[in-house]
Parts: C-alpha cells; structure tokens; sequence
C-alpha cells in the first residue's frame, strides 16, 4: 500500500515540476515576443527611410510590410503570447505543452528573420539589375 502512494506522490510531484517548468518556459516565450515586436516595430522604419532614398520599385511582399507593419507586427506577437498563456489552461499533459511552447517559440524566432528578408528584397533586386548592365 505504501508503495503505491510513493508512485502516486512521484507522479504527481513530477507533474507539479513539469508543470511549473511549462510555465517559466511560456513567460520566457512570451516576454521575447513582446521584445521582438518592440524590436521589429523599431527596426522597420530604419528601412523604410533607406528604401525611400533609394528611390528603386519596392516588391509587392515589402510594400505590404512597410504599409502593415505598424499593426500586423504586434497582432501577430500578441497572438502568440495568447497561444501560450491559453496553452497552459487548455492543455493538461505537460509533454504536450512543452511541445507547443517549442512550436511558438520558433515561430516568434524566424518572424524577424522573414520580416528582415522582406525588408531586404529591394536591395536584391538592384543588385540584380546592376549585375545586368555590366
């Protein structure tokens, strides 16, 4: 009989550090989404000063940042921060919560590098067009 409670309690111990763990994890998560929107929100108009000074033909993906950035880029993080705070109460199995927060935690990873890239488009293409005339 006692042996089984010392399982039970094991169990449920681990349960408790896991959980706890899921939970530290997702307000890591979640306060480096809300300091790369910050980030983003800075960084975006740098470029756009740039672009505008290069007086080049934007691509369609870097217009549509540059026209939505302001908005987009914080609705997309604070939907991440709600994917990862609502994860905690929706989801029992901490295994499955572990997962999730490694899920979100990459997309917020690769968003500025996307973000970046598209801001890096027009440059692309006047490299292009200058390889062309030579």
């Amino acid at each position: 009989m006692k042996a089984d409670q010392s399982v039970g309690t094991s169990r449920f111990q681990r349960y408790r550090i896991g959980s706890a763990i899921s939970w530290l994890l997702s307000a890591y998560v979640a306060f480096q989404c809300a300091l790369t929107a910050i980030l983003m929100i800075r960084i975006v108009p740098i470029f756009a000063d740039m672009l505008r000074g290069l007086q080049v033909e934007l691509p369609w993906p870097t217009r549509l940042l540059l026209a939505t950035y302001y908005w987009s880029l914080p609705a997309f993080f604070l939907i991440l921060v709600a994917l990862i705070i609502g994860k905690e109460f929706a989801v029992q199995e901490n295994r499955r919560k572990f997962v999730l927060t490694g899920e979100i935690f990459v997309a917020a990873v690769f968003t500025p590098g996307l973000v970046i890239l598209i801001l890096y488009l027009p440059l692309f293409v006047l490299i292009h067009k200058l390889g062309d005339t030579h």
